[in-house]
């Protein structure tokens, strides 16, 4: 079973290498994301009769450098709203940051490729209670900075631009401590090499 692993593991490295060349060197790129970001929310954590909104149209852009099958992204993250309201009150969450990537292609042929990230995001979650029955709103702050990972496929469709699709893992604790959120973030996008 190892030798079979490592047969593999070999076919897949020396096809990535000969299959590199076909990759820009280096180059600059902006990409723009769209999707849906789900919160991972414990319907067991509220009283029954509770309605729980955790999914939202999540957005994503920004720059990064591409040198070979390496490559590294900054870019600002908005994870859209996420809502819980109870018979008694009710909260909307918003949830955005910016983030730091580093991606390795495993190139799967000469216009695509297979990836996976690794970063750290700066994020921050603001959380508008309301008691019911009142106009009073409580407002609270949540941030930190995380460790996060992802995986995805890229198409090159045609010259200087590419199509992505991704999946990415999160999870915020504040301040590094208390858990805040977990969110598992799905999106299509485009890059433009330049």
């Amino acid at each position: 079973m190892k030798k079979l692993f490592l047969v593999g593991a070999q076919g897949l490295l020396f096809t990535s290498l000969a299959l590199a060349e076909h990759y820009p060197s280096s180059s600059l790129n902006f990409h723009v994301d769209v999707g849906q970001a789900r919160q991972d929310i414990n319907p067991d954590d509220f009283p029954p009769g509770t309605d729980i909104d955790d999914e939202d149209i999540a957005f994503r852009a920004g720059i990064g450098l591409r040198t070979g099958l390496l490559g590294g992204n900054i870019s600002y993250i908005n994870f859209g709203q996420s809502a819980v309201a109870t018979p008694t009150a009710s909260a909307e969450a918003d949830t955005y940051g910016v983030g730091f990537d580093l991606q390795l292609d495993l190139p799967l042929s000469e216009y695509s490729s297979f990836f996976v990230k690794g970063g750290i995001l700066s994020w921050e979650q603001v959380t508008d209670e309301h008691q019911a029955g009142t106009n009073f709103v409580t407002r609270y702050y949540e941030d930190g900075v995380d460790p996060y990972w992802g995986v995805g496929f890229r198409f090159s469709g045609a010259p200087g631009m590419s199509i992505k699709i991704e999946y990415d893992r999160f999870e915020f604790k504040d301040n590094g401590s208390d858990v805040v959120a977990d969110y598992d973030l799905v999106t299509v996008g485009l890059e433009f090499f330049m």
